[in-house]
This record gives C-alpha cells, structure tokens and sequence, in this order.
C-alpha cells in the first residue's frame, strides 16, 4: 500500500515538473511528424552532370557544372503520354538510362530524346520484384514463394529462375541467415547475359517450432534453425543463362562446381565485367580461413583460388571485389589490424596496399572513369563521425572531401566527377550538399529545419573515458531539459554491444527520439560502446572472441563507475535498457553485478548461446564442442539466482533470430530460483516490435521505469 501511495505522489509530482514540456509525440514519430526537408526524388541522370529532383510537380533537371535549372516532365505532360489521369503528382521514378525514367507505381518506363521531347512508353506489368535490370528488360520476382525471371526482350516470357525446386528449398533469396553482406539471393551480370543466384538446401536442418495464435486453433509453422554445432545447410551457386533462356522459351542454367573443401559458406558473389569468370569468396565452418575462387561462368568449374586470409579467431568476407578495367581489382581486409584495399592483379597476385593507417574504410565507393583515384567512406579523424575521402593511386595522396566533422552519405554521379552529400551532426538535422570530386566546389542545396523545434530538448553530447586498458570508450549523454548540475537525476543506461554495432554516433537525434522523450521524462540517458563493437580496429572488435559477455560488462562497468562519479547522478537509481545482444548483455550485467543496478528491462536477449544460430554464434564462440568453458561462462541460467535488479523481460513469439525458447527458460529458471520479475510477450512480433506498436513498447518501458526508477 505504502508503494503504491508513493508511486502516486511521485507520478503526480513528476507529471507537475513536466508539464511545462512539450513532449514528443511518439505516435507522430511514426507517422512522419519529425521528418527532415528533403529534395524529393533527388538522383543523378546516368552518364551526366545532372541531377533531378521533383518540385512543384515538376521534375526538375540541374547541370552540376552551371548549375542551370530545366524542367524536363511536368504532371501534366505524364497524364499526356501515359493517357492517365489517376495521380496528381509525378510518381516515384528511378533513371534506367540517360533518356529512360521508370515509374514502378505506374509499371512504365518512358523513353525520351536528349531535349525531353516524348518517344516511347512501354509497360512491364511484373509484381513484387526483388531485383531488376530494366535497361535489359528482365525482372526477378517472387510470387507465392516462388523466384521467377520475366524477360521483355523479344515477347513477355515467365521462367522460374530455377527449376531444382523441392521441399525445404529455397532459391534467388539470401542464404546463411543474411550474413556477410548477403541481403539479396540473385547478381545480374554487367552487361544482363547472366544471373547468378543462390540455391540452399535446408531439408538437413532441424526444424524449430513457431506457434501462430492468430487463429482459431493455433498452429505449428516450423521454421529451419541452424544452432551451434548442430547441422547446417548446404548452399549452391547457379547461373541462369538469359539469352538461351529467352531463346529456348524454358529455363537454361546450370551451377558452379564448388568444393565444401574450400568453405561451405559462399559469399561476396561477383562477376568480372567481360562475364567470362564468377569469383566466389567462401569461409569455412570455423570462419577462420577465407578464399577467394575464380569459376569460368560457362562451365562453371573452378579455376584456381586467388587469394587466401586466415586469422585465428575470424575472418569476415562481407565486400566483393572490385573490378578496374584491365581486370585488376580491389580487394578489402582487415589483415593489419584495420579493414583497407589492397590491389591485386588478376592472377592474385598483390601488386600494392591503397589505403593504410589506424583508420576504417568503412565502404568504398568506386573510382573515377581515369581510374586514378579511390573514393570511399572512413571514420578517419574520429570514430563516431563519417566522412567521404579520396586516395590517389599512383602516388597515395589522401583527401578529404567532407571537411564539415559529423556524418556524411555521399551519392556520386556515374563519371565520379560530383557527388551529393547527406550531412548530420548532433546540433544539424541535414544538410544537402553539392560537391565536386577534387574538393574545389560546394554548394548548399538544401539546410532542413529542425522538426523538433517546439520540444525542449536535452544536451547530447559526445565524449571518451578510459577502459582499464587505457582505450578510448565514446560515450553519449543526454541530460534533461532545463538539467541542474546541483540535483541528483535518475539514469538510465541504453546499451547494445555486440559486433558490428555503434551506437554513438555524431548524427542528429543519436540514440533515436525514444531516449530523448525519456530524457523530457527527467532520466539522464547514458550509452557507451565497449570493446567487440565496430570501426575501431579489428583487436578492439576481436578481443571478445570465445569469451562473448566478459569484456564487454567490463568496459560498461567503467561507464557505470563513470556516472557514479558525477554529482548529479543519483547512484541509487541507475537503469538498464537493451535488445537482442543487448539483452543478454543487460543479463549479464544484472547477474554479475547485482547491488549496482536499481531496475532493467531486455527485449529478445541471448540466454544460452548454444541456441543460437551457425553463422553469427559460431564466429564469435566457435562450436560448443570446441569452447565448453566460453559457453559456460556466458550462460545466464545459472546465474539467474543473483538477480536482485527489478526486471522486466520482453519478447516476440515468432522471433526468427532469437527464439522464444531464451527467454521461456529464463522465466522458467527465475521460477525454480523463486526470482520475482515482469515477463511481457509480444505474440505476433518477430525480433522486436516494429512500426506503430513500438509506441505500445514505449509506454511500458516508459510505465515500468517511472515506477521502478
């Protein structure tokens, strides 16, 4: 009764404090109400100077160089050759060609000659297309589950791309549970003759059981879950040959003869621009040893293995090569202990190291039609922040091209001669760019308004601490509007920090509105990004290996002691916030340090990781077999006893990456152990809770910490 009186008053005095604040809409949030200005359907003309946008129902042409201003198509001018008048302004487009502009909505690409004057329109009717080269009239779609090609080039024609169907089997889609870069299942060849596609095999994998509720008696519907050390899938690699295909009226294709003795994971799939080769990279089982195969595209048998990477504890093949025009090409490695390109002949042999320094490039993004430069994205002055460089590859000049310090996303024009910039930083929600690629030339486009404007906002500020290994660990805090440093705030400490991750990063609203509508709540928000996350060097990242839960807490304790240092973080009152990695890392904070922390919430968290799946456990754990210990070690079960942190445990019943099962042995255990904790389901939710219904997961982590905090 006591409790429930207090959490009255204090809901009462908090909501008195804050009512002077404009609050967040989190509805609004998903409903565009926060969204920046934009250039509408800004994009670059193939083989040109030229940019267009939509304006005024208009679409508007610009020359980089003299920047003067054209109207190339006008709503009324569309309705006038397509013969339609069912939309009011001028539709989505992307530019095939330097005279072709497709409109998926309306499913017509439209041809015109170099002054804009009409020539032709034609209509592709295909549906749910998952890839496309329009140029060459072919289309990849997927209907009913099934991938076919619809080719226009002679008469429509329906082929499935391949015909070795049958039961668990999947086709053209990403395999190896999208690892390694993997997000599409086909690879159109540079000039359309060919398609490259995945074929996976998973009638070996054990089926894992998801139970659909939504209907009157539920349903088992099995999904294929590798886990550690268990049987995994077999993948293949085929070829769907276009024109035999179009010719023959029939599916043409055949595989590549790859051997699981070179790796059973194939990744970085890529053609060589005359399509005479297809180059394989594949990984073995333990992810330690990396190959770089070259196939003959007609025959599809192997010619040698051009390049090999080991490294004892993993290596991550997750960029394809890069092509220069007498066939040498561009290979990525974090081999010096930092991802860089290296330059190859094509027989394998390294002719020279391109980039090099204690820096990520992060992407690359192509080089000039002289070839003479390199242009990619890198964290170079600082970890959180991205910027666009140029290296010159002859002499190894080095350029930046994006002075302004924050994060940029460039988009360049075919000829690498111009590039649009996307620029945030903490205080700038976006600016728009123009910039030439030597560095000489920038102009403004665009300087969005700050969509946040009637909300009062905490500082966010960006800054380092010391691990216990004297490394550098980024941190972000957001303090509360109208913040005293003379007060003690509650806090609470968002965290994540698996491989591949940042969560402190130089953009606008870093974190997300969601920690800084808690922020307007009266919560110092903290989060730190500790060793095994990304861009900072391949030790940094590795370190974790086999020991998943160790260093990690260890670095986030440092933040912990970090906050207690400050006067005016009420140490009494710290939180912990995560999903996914992050709830397991919540688990092991809470389990190992269990005095610390006052109240913590996980969503979909790692309990065990011998549940979890090959390809991402089995890299940074190896198998269960091979590492009992590290399991061990990280398992949270045991541990569940020393929890005395107020918990609240969140999940998706048809959870996909980390099944159900984590979280129904965690309460089951919690049970056993007679551990008190709040266990909410989201019952037709996969891996956290998407779109609108996030607002529902909102408010009660919002609920929970108000009366936990």
């Amino acid at each position: 009764m006591k409790k429930t009186v207090f959490i009255l008053i204090l809901s009462i005095t908090v909501s008195t404090l804050f009512a002077q604040i404009s609050l967040i809409d989190l509805e609004g949030y998903f409903k565009g109400k926060y969204a920046t200005d934009y250039l509408q359907n800004l994009s670059w003309r193939p083989q040109s100077n030229q940019y267009s946008y939509v304006e005024n129902d208009s679409l508007i042409l610009c020359d980089a160089n003299t920047q003067k201003h054209t109207t190339f198509l006008t709503v009324k001018k569309l309705k006038a050759i397509l013969q339609e008048d069912n939309f009011n302004k001028i539709p989505y487009c992307q530019w095939i060609t330097n005279n072709s502009l497709y409109f998926p909505s309306l499913n017509k690409m439209i041809s015109f000659d170099q002054t804009g004057n009409f020539l032709e329109s034609q209509t592709f009717p295909a549906q749910n297309i998952i890839d496309k080269s329009i140029k060459d009239r072919l289309f990849v779609c997927k209907e009913n589950g099934t991938v076919y090609v619809q080719s226009y080039l002679n008469d429509y024609q329906k082929m499935l791309l391949c015909p070795d169907t049958g039961k668990n089997i999947v086709f053209g889609e990403a395999v190896h549970r999208n690892e390694w870069g993997i997000n599409e299942g086909q690879y159109f060849s540079p000039k359309g003759h060919f398609i490259a596609f995945y074929r996976m095999d998973e009638s070996m994998v054990e089926d894992y059981p998801l139970v659909n509720t939504s209907m009157d008696i539920a349903m088992v519907e099995p999904m294929k879950y590798p886990m550690a050390g268990r049987k995994n899938h077999e993948v293949k690699v085929g070829i769907f040959d276009v024109k035999a295909s179009v010719a023959k009226h029939q599916t043409v294709y055949h595989y590549i003869e790859t051997d699981w003795n070179d790796g059973e994971f194939l990744t970085c799939v890529t053609f060589s621009p005359d399509e005479q080769f297809l180059y394989i990279t594949h990984l073995n089982r333990a992810q330690n040893h990396a190959k770089l195969v070259q196939y003959d595209v007609n025959t599809g048998k192997k010619i040698k293995v051009l390049i090999e990477e080991k490294d004892p504890r993993y290596v991550e093949p997750n960029k394809r090569i890069i092509f220069l025009k007498d066939q040498r090409f561009i290979w990525q490695s974090d081999r010096d202990g930092w991802n860089h390109c290296y330059l190859y002949d094509s027989n394998g042999k390294l002719i020279k190291q391109l980039t090099k320094g204690n820096w990520e490039v992060t992407s690359v993004l192509g080089m000039d039609s002289k070839e003479e430069c390199l242009y990619f994205i890198t964290p170079y002055k600082q970890p959180v922040d991205r910027y666009v460089y140029r290296i010159n590859m002859k002499n190894g000049d080095l350029q930046n091209l994006t002075l302004e310090m924050g994060t940029h996303t460039p988009f360049f024009n075919d000829e690498m001669s111009w590039f649009i910039d996307y620029y945030t930083n903490l205080e700038t929600p976006l600016k728009i760019f123009l910039k030439s690629s030597n560095g000489k030339k920038s102009k403004l486009l665009l300087e969005s308004k700050n969509p946040y404007k009637a909300h009062q906002l905490g500082k966010n500020s960006i800054f380092t601490i010391k691990n216990k290994q004297n490394d550098d660990l980024y941190c972000r805090m957001i303090l509360p509007p109208h913040f005293d440093s003379t007060k003690k705030y509650p806090c609470i400490i968002y965290v994540y920090g698996g491989p591949h991750s940042q969560m402190v990063t130089n953009t606008f609203m870093s974190g997300g509105s969601f920690l800084y509508y808690l922020s307007q709540r009266g919560y110092i928000i903290f989060t730190l990004d500790n060793r095994g996350t990304s861009n900072r060097g391949a030790e940094f990242e590795k370190t974790i290996h086999r020991r998943l839960g160790v260093l990690e807490i260890e670095d986030q304790m440092c933040g912990v002691d970090y906050l207690k240092s400050r006067p005016y973080v009420d140490s009494n009152r710290i939180g912990l916030d995560g999903w996914s990695y992050g709830g397991f890392m919540i688990l092991s904070l809470i389990t190992t340090y269990p005095d610390v922390f006052k109240a913590a919430s996980c969503g979909g968290p790692v309990v065990d990781w011998r549940w979890y799946e090959i390809m991402y456990g089995e890299r940074y754990m190896d198998t269960p077999e091979e590492n009992p210990q590290g399991y061990v070690d990280a398992d949270i079960l045991p541990k569940v006893k020393n929890i005395k942190t107020n918990l609240l445990v969140m999940h998706g019943a048809q959870d996909h990456t980390v099944v159900w099962q984590h979280t129904l042995r965690l309460l089951d255990q919690a049970i056993k152990d007679g551990i008190q904790l709040e266990y909410f389901v989201y019952p037709s939710h996969d891996h956290n809770v998407r779109g609108i219904q996030r607002v529902y997961l909102w408010k009660k982590l919002e609920h929970f910490f108000e009366t936990e905090l």
